[in-house]
């Protein structure tokens, strides 16, 4: 027999005196074994609590860090638990706003609109009547920029993001409910999750006509069409599984002590999970959607007459002779780098194929601008396009002269580079 030694992984929550050791915030398991130890130290009368977090960036995801910080405000309201914390990643968990959520007014939600990824928030039934769609808005117009997206996906994304934050507020009897997203670009996938720590969807399902027998009975209901607690119409839960199955993503929902997991298709049940107390049975809505694939949202919502995906930002963009008019100023994160213009191209496209409709891009506000910044934005749109569709396709009005003087010969040294290309390659060829 054949022993091979090596080092012993360590769990990823562990509880060693008052301290409650977290080496790892990457799956949904991390988030039952911080309850079990945040629970045993209250069984063991602790009520004063080190969290020291040894997670390295690439093991921090929104389906335990976001719950997990939470649960730390939770626990604290809920059994008078003093946490202190400790972080050897001080740069990702202060911008996520872990120990502290970020209270979704609107001037926080204004200062962090154009880049809301991996931060936490808190929202609230008392807060701002807004927040929610602000949050969706900010959430979407990102995403918009960060990345290409196929057909259907933003649609999806308006969709999945309002119909779960909205939940909380409606049906949990919570007061606060937490969201995180954060964006993966080499995979181009967008993860998001939402948590309450109300009374759960078993409880919320048994007030209703519907009676579930037990919590995994109650998740698999939820998804279903025209199910739920009398209070809505009962397709929030069942258009995002509907949403997510379509695109091929990943789903998790847990609530109470049980969850349900969508991979590749398939539906998996479990019901090993942990209470923070009675009557808090929260609830955790996981779903992570690739922006590469294609949604049809008339298929995956058409026992709902489909969806329209209204989005304010877009809708205001529309004039009276059917063409869109853009505001790069308004728009743009900055002019002088190229990944602000590759974010406007990203964005003008994903509205382009979103709306089918012309644009106008207007450079009225834009009074100076880098030669990188143009080329990713102007220049490469019209390579990739070609010089007959750019031109079907956009008009650009009340660019100055120096701003013309920069897209001109971008234009021309973007186009002479891109001849030059198609000539080796066609050697190449011969």
């Amino acid at each position: 027999m054949i022993f091979i030694s090596g080092k012993k992984k360590e769990p990823n929550v562990v509880l060693r005196d008052s301290n409650i050791i977290i080496n790892r915030m990457n799956h949904p398991s991390c988030v039952t074994e911080f309850i079990r130890c945040v629970n045993l130290a209250i069984k063991r009368k602790k009520t004063a609590l080190n969290i020291i977090c040894k997670c390295e960036r690439k093991s921090i995801f929104p389906d335990a860090c976001l719950p997990i910080s939470a649960l730390i405000q939770n626990y604290q309201t809920i059994h008078g638990v003093d946490f202190n914390i400790i972080s050897n990643d001080d740069m990702y968990l202060k911008q996520c706003h872990f120990e502290s959520p970020i209270e979704s007014t609107s001037e926080k939600i204004q200062e962090y609109y154009k880049n809301p990824f991996d931060k936490i928030f808190a929202y609230s039934k008392d807060g701002n009547i807004g927040q929610v769609g602000d949050l969706v808005q900010a959430y979407i117009d990102r995403v918009s920029k960060v990345d290409l997206c196929e057909e259907g996906v933003l649609a999806g994304l308006i969709w999945c993001i309002n119909e779960v934050m909205d939940n909380v507020l409606v049906h949990s009897k919570e007061n606060t409910g937490y969201v995180m997203a954060q964006y993966h670009k080499k995979k181009k996938v967008l993860a998001i999750c939402v948590y309450d720590c109300g009374i759960g969807i078993f409880e919320s399902l048994s007030s209703g006509k519907h009676k579930p027998a037990t919590e995994v009975d109650a998740l698999t209901m939820a998804i279903q069409e025209g199910v739920g607690d009398g209070k809505g119409q009962g397709n929030g839960l069942y258009g995002l599984y509907q949403i997510v199955n379509e695109n091929g993503g990943k789903l998790t929902i847990t609530s109470g002590k049980s969850s349900i997991m969508l991979r590749d298709g398939l539906l998996r049940k479990f019901n090993n999970g942990l209470l923070v107390a009675d009557g808090h049975a929260g609830t955790i809505v996981d779903f992570q959607l690739d922006l590469s694939k294609k949604i049809d949202i008339q298929s995956a919502l058409k026992t709902l007459n489909g969806f329209d995906g209204f989005d304010i930002r877009i809708d205001d963009m529309w004039q009276d002779d059917d063409w869109l008019k853009y505001d790069v100023y308004e728009n743009c994160s900055g002019t002088g780098t190229r990944l602000a213009g590759e974010e406007l191209r990203n964005d003008v496209l994903n509205i382009i194929r979103k709306m089918k409709a012309p644009m106008v891009l207007d450079f009225a506000s834009v009074k100076a601008c880098s030669s990188s910044f143009i080329d990713e934005f102007i220049a490469k749109l019209m390579v990739e396009m070609g010089p007959l569709e750019f031109n079907k396709t956009f008009k650009i009005i009340n660019m100055n002269d120096f701003v013309a003087h920069v897209c001109e010969r971008s234009i021309f040294m973007r186009m002479h580079q891109s001849w030059q290309e198609l000539v080796e390659n066609t050697k190449d060829v011969e």
